[in-house]
């Protein structure tokens, strides 16, 4: 995934911590269209115009196997996913076949409908519950069309020009954090570029070239405004076989009567990052980017595709800003629209001086709670997590990629804990090497999807969230606050985390809760809330300290009315975290309220 970058976040105490951000190794050459290499490490075939080949195939004959399927159902509930990048042999077929969810790319594997449709078929053709849905890769926040092309080369270019108002540049004025009410195509700079195209680093980085478009400096191509009319367009209508280095846009892949007809199920949606915050990146930094003020942009690219393509999957790699309520970013998510969440390197990076990512602390104790506070919400999303056996120097400490294979022992305790640490707070989990493109079955054949265990709980709020290495949170189990209006209560309360999706019940009685009874709750009411977000969580990012001030707001709250509190009758009142499988947590935290007042026994 394209934008690669190092998260320089400035605290309120002056501290600053470096927090790499990995883009997804589409690597090598990402989805612009340079040759990566086969696994065996020979070139591959390139085939016209395209970097790469993929075994040929039979012809499909016949409808989509998913046809009549409902996808984005059918996603929600996959246990495992596959995800390769690269060209596809048959024996790579077979493996992909195997699972409930698969994601290709199709520009890098110069990928046709034979061979999405041979994925899609499943192990048994008579048996359409065994069918995989396959999402296709496609690039929005950077123009893969630019790979490597000059200045002069796109100005000689008439995909690359447009009306000429182009790059633009932030709009809000200086010291404007927030991202809404902002016009989608920002300021136009009048460089002779299209106008989608943005030129915030010069606006901030002292000697970047102005107005001319922002470069991803470590893939060399050129940062887009997602939020440009235009931009939607151009991804819809791109073809692979037209233009070099163009991949498949939007119905080419989503449609059988375009280009290819590729006929996937969703997309994978990549580069978002070029909206990350602009304190994400430095100027020193290879491949910095200015440009958060498009934000609200990406979300609505993501709104218009599902009006769009109401019945497709939308996944969304990482653009993990928009669900932390730090940042202003977090009122223009697109949560309620897509269906997956992607988080890239979560304990195993592809960084080959380390086994376990240095990150890992900050990624657990501080962005994951926030993650998965918004996939469990009622217009949540799944989520899913990736994780690398080696890196782009070489061989992981401790470890080798051949183990994913079952021909090497090194590594297996590794990378059984990046399987655990990934499953145990919800996501879905599989492991690759560099390139992405190393197709295995290692976290299907070794995960553990049995759920035994009760939900535990976490906190948004991390003391220690300017420490660096981040430890763990202190949690905050059961009701964190009631506020009291007539006789309704409004509880909040923090999030609790499980393998598989958390929800939340209120028990209230009119006596105390015995806690030495067998079954305490046995005459208790119970209801199971429908959470909405918590009041002030979503203005945590305007604080002087976001970070300090998650300490008095929780993600969660709703309403539960009991009758005859005014009247005089003293409730008792303990909420509990349970998960799908049924398995509730036990914690004994009660609040009590009568007349007036609510408080914590």
């Amino acid at each position: 995934m394209a934008n690669q970058y190092s998260d320089n976040r400035s605290e309120a105490d002056g501290h600053l911590k470096i927090v790499a951000r990995l883009a997804l190794a589409f690597v090598l050459a990402f989805a612009a269209g340079c040759s990566s290499g086969t696994k065996d490490g020979s070139s591959p075939a390139n085939n016209g115009n395209q970097p790469g080949g993929s075994t040929p195939v039979q012809p499909f004959t016949g409808p989509d196997p998913n046809l009549g399927v409902k996808v984005r159902d059918k996603a929600a509930k996959a246990d495992s996913y596959a995800i390769t990048y690269g060209p596809l042999t048959k024996a790579d077929i077979d493996t992909l076949k195997t699972y409930p969810l698969v994601i290709v790319h199709p520009y890098n594997g110069n990928l046709t409908r034979d061979h999405i449709m041979w994925i899609k078929q499943g192990v048994n053709p008579n048996d359409p519950s065994d069918n995989p849905v396959v999402l296709c890769y496609v690039s929005i926040g950077e123009d893969t069309r630019t790979f490597q092309l000059t200045d002069a080369q796109m100005r000689a270019d008439s995909r690359f020009t447009g009306d000429g108002s182009g790059p633009s540049i932030d709009p809000r004025g200086p010291g404007v954090r927030s991202l809404v009410g902002l016009d989608p195509k920002g300021t136009p700079t009048n460089g002779g570029f299209a106008s989608y195209y943005v030129n915030d680093n010069a606006l901030r980085c002292a000697g970047d070239p102005k107005n001319v478009p922002d470069q991803n400096g470590n893939f060399l191509t050129r940062f887009v405004n997602a939020g440009d009319p235009l931009w939607y367009s151009t991804v819809s209508d791109m073809r692979m076989d037209v233009n070099s280095h163009t991949p498949p846009g939007l119905r080419e892949l989503l449609t059988e009567d375009y280009g290819r007809g590729l006929g996937c199920d969703g997309v994978f949606l990549d580069t978002i990052d070029t909206a990350a915050p602009n304190k994400y990146t430095a100027c020193s930094d290879t491949n910095h980017s200015s440009s958060e003020w498009t934000a609200k942009g990406f979300s609505d690219f993501i709104r218009r595709l599902r009006a769009d393509f109401p019945n497709k999957i939308i996944l969304q790699n990482r653009g993990l800003f928009f669900f932390d309520p730090r940042e202003p970013h977090y009122q223009v998510s697109a949560r309620g629209v897509i269906d997956i969440g992607f988080f890239e390197s979560y304990y195993l990076d592809n960084d080959s001086q380390t086994s376990v990512s240095r990150y890992f602390p900050d990624n657990k104790y501080n962005s994951m709670p926030k993650i998965m506070a918004e996939a469990n919400r009622p217009d949540g999303f799944k989520m899913l997590s990736l994780g690398y056996a080696n890196g782009f120097g070489g061989a992981k400490p401790g470890m080798d990629v051949q183990t994913l294979l079952g021909n090497s022992t090194t590594g297996y305790d590794i990378l059984m804990q990046d399987i655990l640490e990934a499953h145990s707070v919800g996501f879905r989990h599989y492991i690759t090497n560099a390139p992405v493109d190393l197709v295995n079955s290692f976290v299907k054949d070794n995960e553990n999807m049995n759920d035994t265990t009760a939900p535990a709980w976490s906190s948004v709020f991390n003391v220690h969230y300017n420490d660096y290495p981040t430890s763990a949170p202190d949690v905050r189990p059961g009701i964190g606050k009631i506020d009291l209006s007539g006789d309704t209560v409004t509880l909040s309360w923090d999030v609790a985390l499980d393998m598989n999706r958390v929800n939340y019940a209120l028990y209230y009685q009119t006596v105390p809760f015995n806690f030495t009874l067998p079954q305490p709750l046995a005459n208790a009411t119970k209801a199971v809330l429908t959470p909405s977000v918590g009041s002030g969580y979503d203005l945590v990012w305007q604080t002087p300290d976001p970070g300090l001030a998650l300490q008095n707001v929780y993600p969660y709250q709703s309403s539960v009315t009991l009758p005859g509190l005014q009247g005089g009758t003293t409730y008792y009142l303990l909420l509990r975290a349970f998960d799908s499988k049924g398995n509730e947590e036990v914690n004994q935290v009660v609040w009590t309220c009568s007349n007036t007042t609510c408080s914590k026994l």
